[in-house]
């Protein structure tokens, strides 16, 4: 196992009530369509079971999975993607408010140039909230800048709680974060996760078949996901 998961292995378990107590609403900042998913779903179900208010903020389109397909060209697959996290909310939180930033994969702001999306990062985030978002640590540029970017914004959010949920740094082999808060998803929760994963077809299944190089996600990968905890972390 790689660092990152023999310390969380080691990490005292918390529950969804405890991750959730005391703030007035569950925010989470997801790089790509089905990262809300696969880092958060059962904390976001949990929320939405609990009649607490929940937001997912997607800061990129997806389109850039599959980039030789002719079939499903950028805007095409990005509609896509957007109708798959749609129905992945609808099992997990029914009652979430979806965002799109709407950047083209790896063409988030860069650090000096990105006040404007920082400050509509902020117009959606609620003072009080609990924000979710993919690990600074992550080796992913989308996640490293959606990570970036959320720190600049909750500048303007002094009242808010922030936690990340590592994706790709689950499997890196630099070092654990410390801080850990591990969620070892209830029954229910956890097959309302497996259930939305695999609305996003796209990445989980190949669904797309003239770009044989295109993304999707190895079937142990997706059960790797679907079988451990859900892990959190305070800091970017």
């Amino acid at each position: 196992m790689t660092p990152l998961l023999v310390a969380a292995s080691a990490a005292n378990r918390t529950s969804a009530a405890d991750l959730l107590a005391g703030h007035s609403a569950l925010v989470v900042v997801a790089p790509h369509p089905d990262d809300e998913t696969l880092g958060c779903g059962a904390l976001l179900y949990e929320a939405n079971a609990a009649g607490m208010p929940c937001r997912v903020i997607c800061m990129t389109d997806g389109s850039a999975s599959h980039p030789r397909s002719r079939v499903w060209p950028r805007a095409r697959l990005a509609g896509l993607r957007r109708a798959e996290l749609e129905s992945a909310l609808s099992l997990l939180a029914s009652h979430a408010e979806v965002f799109w930033m709407g950047y083209p994969d790896c063409h988030l702001p860069e650090p000096g140039a990105d006040d404007a999306c920082a400050g509509r990062l902020a117009a959606l985030i609620p003072d009080g909230a609990l924000v979710l978002a993919a690990w600074s640590g992550d080796p992913h540029i989308d996640h490293k800048r959606s990570a970036a970017l959320l720190t600049r914004a909750l500048r303007h959010r002094p009242r808010t709680a922030r936690l990340a949920y590592p994706i790709w740094g689950r499997f890196a082999p630099g070092e654990a974060p410390p801080g850990m808060k591990v969620l070892d998803p209830a029954p229910d929760a956890r097959a309302a996760k497996s259930r939305a994963l695999g609305q996003h077809a796209s990445q989980m299944y190949p669904l797309i078949g003239d770009d044989p190089d295109g993304f999707v996600m190895t079937k142990a990968d997706q059960a790797h996901f679907l079988d451990h905890p859900e892990i959190f972390h305070a800091g970017p």
